[in-house]
Parts: C-alpha cells; structure tokens; sequence
C-alpha cells in the first residue's frame, strides 16, 4: 500500500481529496473496498445540493445478493455529481483513486483531523 495517494481516508474506506483554496473535496472508495465487494451492479449517491453529515449514509452500492451502504467522510453540501462512474461503476474496480463519486463543499476544515493521512491508513489496513 506505499502507492497510497495523499488523500484524506476514513476507516470505512472512502477518500476525500481537498481543494483548500475552494473548501472542495472529491470523494471516493478506496481499492481496499473492494476486496470485500463483489461486482457492483449500480450506485445510488446523493442529489446535487443535498446536505450530507460527517459519518451519515451517503453512498449504496448494489450488488449481486446486497447493497453495501458507505458513509461520508466529510460534513457538507454535495455540488457534484461523477455521472461517468455512476454509468459505469466498473471504473471503480479499475482505478478508484482516479474516480470519484461526488464532490462536496465541506463545512468543518477540523474534520480532516479525524481522517487518516495514506500512512495512517496503509497502517491501519496492516492492522486489519
């Protein structure tokens, strides 16, 4: 896990990267995810404009036999939509540092002090 990108990352395996300047994050799931998915047949997230809380639901993915329901690393208002990846959710599987699934403007900076940094997490995926 050293190729780990320098997001922002949840125990829940999602990733926040930040655009400081414009209190922005794109959020994604983790390669680590998916060792424990199967295939996902679609993705439900949330609406442009919704309002969304650190640690509440936010993503579900459908699969097979189940929907894995993911929750936000971040508190703040969704302003975009990945539609690509909501398309082709295999993208995900392919490279998920380089897909994300919606973008936020995020109300508490602190927050970012209870995520991990990519050491952090490739430490705590050794932990696991």
């Amino acid at each position: 896990m050293d190729d780990l990108p320098e997001f922002s990352y949840s125990q829940r395996h999602l990733w926040a990267n930040a655009d400081k300047e414009l209190g922005v994050a794109e959020v994604g799931v983790t390669e680590e995810l998916f060792d424990e998915l199967e295939e996902i047949l679609s993705i439900d997230v949330p609406m442009v404009g919704d309002e969304l809380e650190m640690d509440s639901m936010c993503v579900h993915f459908h699969l097979h036999a189940d929907i894995y329901h993911l929750r936000s690393p971040l508190s703040g208002r969704v302003t975009e939509i990945n539609k690509t990846v909501l398309d082709n959710p295999n993208l995900l599987h392919l490279a998920p540092y380089e897909h994300w699934l919606f973008k936020m403007e995020y109300d508490e900076p602190d927050e970012f002090e209870m995520l991990m940094s990519a050491v952090q997490y490739a430490r705590y995926l050794d932990s696991l």
